[in-house]
């Protein structure tokens, strides 16, 4: 399995607009970062989670070629306005690509981009997506290859959305809280990508000492923090961390065995 972060960072992204702090005008490469989202390549299959507001100059700069199915988190604008621009994969892959969220996000989904889940949209160039509202493990079979996903409940401030775990991989973006039911799907861990919004408390954002409660509950072989904001800067924030944390960067790849 290899997963690349498409993007690490916060809603606003780094730079922030006319912003002039540390952060924003740092020359590290790595505080420079789009909005989260995730290519996770496994089982001869591609899968994105989130369709990111950078989703097009994501999968630009990373040369994504093919994307079998969208994994969506949930339907606040960072992660899911560049919803649009899967047009192009679909297209060129001449199919429907297979779209999974939650109960609670497919309403909010439809409402703004009920026309990508049109029957005849790849006769028009739009794009084409296959609803599939999932609240339980679920498998994406395509060309003979088979992926067990399983969705993970994670609190974001007054909402429930969704993390992902694919083998002994976990995505949880935009999490403040975890459900005690949730961590029972978390054991056994290989690599958990988990969101660190900054040091200091959010309420709809877990924190540094938060995350890293989270961290100390799940036990994972490794973490990697995403969906940092301009307040942290990459080697700062790292500097903190014990060996087998790690903080995420835009066009990161992690290989899982």
């Amino acid at each position: 399995m290899k997963v690349t972060l498409l993007g690490s960072g916060t809603s606003q992204g780094i730079p922030v607009p006319l912003c002039k702090c540390r952060v924003c005008t740092s020359t590290d490469t790595r505080d420079r970062r789009l909005r989260c989202s995730a290519l996770v390549e496994t089982a001869g299959l591609s899968l994105l989670i989130d369709t990111s507001i950078d989703f097009r100059q994501q999968v630009l700069r990373s040369k994504v070629q093919r994307i079998d199915a969208v994994l969506q988190t949930h339907h606040h604008f960072d992660h899911l306005f560049g919803l649009d621009d899967i047009r192009a994969f679909s297209n060129a892959q001449q199919a429907s690509i297979d779209f999974y969220t939650s109960p609670q996000c497919e309403p909010e989904i439809m409402r703004r981009f009920g026309y990508a889940f049109g029957e005849h949209n790849l006769k028009w160039g739009l794009p084409a997506l296959k609803m599939h509202v999932v609240d339980a493990p679920f498998v994406i079979e395509k060309n003979g290859q088979r992926v067990e996903v399983t969705p993970i409940d994670v609190g974001h401030g007054n909402i429930v959305i969704y993390g992902y775990r694919i083998g002994n991989f976990a995505y949880l973006t935009d999490c403040k809280t975890i459900p005690a039911h949730s961590y029972a799907r978390l054991q056994g861990l290989d690599v958990l990508v988990i969101d660190c919004l900054r040091l200091t408390p959010h309420p709809t954002h877990a924190c540094l000492s938060e995350t890293l409660s989270y961290i100390e509950h799940i036990q994972p072989r490794k973490a990697v923090l995403i969906h940092m904001s301009h307040e942290v800067g990459h080697a700062e924030l790292e500097a903190m961390l014990p060996e087998h944390i790690r903080v995420g960067y835009d066009e990161m790849e992690i290989i899982l065995d």
